[in-house]
């Protein structure tokens, strides 16, 4: 402990009855949730910002995102090392798995600025968001999928980005002709220019 401050890293924290949980700059953090938390830890929360967490590279664990029964809106923005937003990694005895929803009542969800960013979660099973209804992914030049060998369902999706009017029936797909055209402009661009 320095200053009356305690480092994140060692720090669990259960708050039931927490909406609203907004974590900036806090650079000695590599993963928010640990895998140890009882799953009614963050049961109320529907509003969680993370942002500029240069050391982030996972947000949470399948069972921690289980627990978030109520989340509504999920923002990460300028985590630089950020690579997967849910781990793979499941601790022993824990099961990926099961047919509980993950994000049940997600609405909106905001990806910026994630450079290392290469999917949401990697899972071989079907997820849902069957409400989420604005997903904004900007500036994450590594992310070639959204659900890495799963699919998704995202009924309500009404667009992608603030600037797109066309209707996204498949997002894993989006990100991948949107990703595949920009590296193909600048390519190109490249060529003409040399």
């Amino acid at each position: 402990m320095r200053n009356g401050v305690i480092p994140c890293q060692c720090l669990q924290v259960s708050c039931p009855n927490l909406e609203k949980l907004y974590i900036d700059r806090s650079n000695s953090i590599t993963a928010l949730c640990s895998h140890q938390l009882p799953t009614a830890s963050f049961s109320k929360l529907k509003v969680l910002t993370v942002t500029r967490c240069g050391e982030l590279r996972n947000l949470m664990s399948p069972s921690v995102v289980r627990g978030l029964l109520n989340l509504q809106i999920l923002w990460i923005r300028e985590c630089q090392s950020m690579e997967e937003v849910i781990t793979e990694e499941e601790q022993q005895g824990e099961e990926i798995m099961t047919n509980e929803p993950l994000f049940f009542r997600l609405e909106e969800l905001i990806l910026h600025k994630l450079p290392k960013l290469r999917h949401f979660f990697l899972t071989k099973r079907t997820l849902e968001f069957p409400f989420l209804r604005a997903a904004h992914i900007l500036y994450c030049p590594a992310m070639k999928t959204f659900v890495q060998q799963g699919s998704m369902s995202t009924p309500s999706l009404k667009r992608v980005n603030y600037d797109d009017e066309v209707p996204v029936v498949d997002l894993n797909e989006w990100i991948h002709q949107r990703f595949n055209s920009k590296v193909c402009f600048v390519a190109l661009a490249g060529c003409i220019t040399n």
